[in-house]
């Protein structure tokens, strides 16, 4: 019962910096984009063990079914957003991270939801972009991503 208030409140605040981030720069998401930004950040607060077994490459290439895809979509979208610099010491810069998520949502558009996985996978370095502006701007979105 805890977790899932828990969870509800992470989810409202979430939702009310996304939105703010949105109104102070200037940008319209599209709902399902914006709800789908709201759930990623919200799904990894309590998710300390979020980065793949093995790289990212290995892992996208041993890729086997849309659910490891979108997962490891998912995590390459937070890490850009969140941890832009994760990489840096091993001679990978963002847009490695962000090639492997565009790509691995686009394995899962072409077997479910097309329209919203197509989107997130053209769309995936502004939405890397908007969520590190989402998080640079907001402290209330640092303290709970990483208390």
């Amino acid at each position: 019962m805890l977790n899932t208030y828990m969870n509800d409140a992470y989810t409202s605040a979430l939702y009310d910096v996304v939105k703010d981030t949105s109104v102070s720069y200037g940008y319209n998401l599209p709902e399902p984009i914006e709800a789908y930004v709201v759930m990623l950040l919200t799904s990894h607060v309590d998710k300390p063990n979020f980065l793949p077994d093995s790289t990212f490459a290995q892992t996208f290439l041993t890729i086997k079914s849309s659910k490891e895809a979108k997962e490891l979509a998912d995590t390459c979208l937070f890490v850009t957003g969140v941890f832009p610099d994760i990489g840096k010491a091993k001679g990978l810069n963002r847009r490695y991270y962000q090639d492997i998520g565009s790509s691995s949502y686009e394995i899962v558009a072409g077997v479910k939801h097309p329209e919203l996985f197509n989107t997130l996978a053209t769309h995936f370095n502004f939405l890397s972009d908007f969520i590190k502006v989402t998080v640079d701007s907001s402290k209330h979105v640092q303290n709970i991503l990483f208390r």
